[in-house]
């Protein structure tokens, strides 16, 4: 069984509002997936809406039936109608 990841972290906000945490809590819950062996690229950082959207195509594309997924996202979360 494979073990794959996929680690977004937005540090940036529309409204001003930004996270400051959000770039390391990423990188290093990157680095402690790799530790335990998850296939992982460098965490994606800072996205646009549709850069996103890639990288979870991308993602999804990556793993099969029996892999082990997990997806983490540090950020504001909000709802896009359209990107």
């Amino acid at each position: 069984m494979r073990k794959v990841a996929l680690v977004i972290g937005i540090r940036e906000c529309a409204d001003g509002n930004d996270l400051l945490n959000a770039i390391s809590n990423a990188q290093d819950m990157a680095n402690a997936l790799k530790q335990i062996d998850f296939r992982i690229d460098e965490p994606k950082l800072n996205l646009t809406c549709r850069n996103i959207k890639h990288a979870l195509i991308d993602f999804e594309d990556s793993f099969t039936s029996g892999d082990l997924v997990l997806f983490y996202f540090a950020g504001h979360g909000t709802q896009w109608e359209v990107c």
